[in-house]
């Protein structure tokens, strides 16, 4: 992997981080039981996608990198909109 792959590698990862949540928050056993299905679900799709990227990272191109990124950040806002009206 070349200089340049490193540091878009890195600043996806950063990103998706920032737009998401640790991973350990996206597919936690809480999760799957406190979270309607479809949600737990679309996180956990979410998780086992930013995984393979990382492993075919060199295959991916910038828009595919940016859509999920959007998803990252959707998935996050459907969770704390699902958390704060849960309470």
């Amino acid at each position: 992997m070349r200089n340049a792959d490193f540091e878009r590698v890195g600043r996806y990862i950063y990103a998706f981080h920032r737009a998401a949540a640790p991973l350990d928050q996206l597919s936690g056993d809480d999760l799957a039981t406190t979270l309607p299905s479809e949600l737990a679900a679309r996180a956990a799709r979410l998780v086992r996608q930013f995984e393979l990227r990382l492993k075919t990272f060199d295959a991916a191109t910038d828009e595919e990198l940016q859509a999920s990124l959007e998803e990252a950040a959707a998935v996050r806002a459907l969770i704390d909109e699902w958390r704060s009206t849960a309470k």
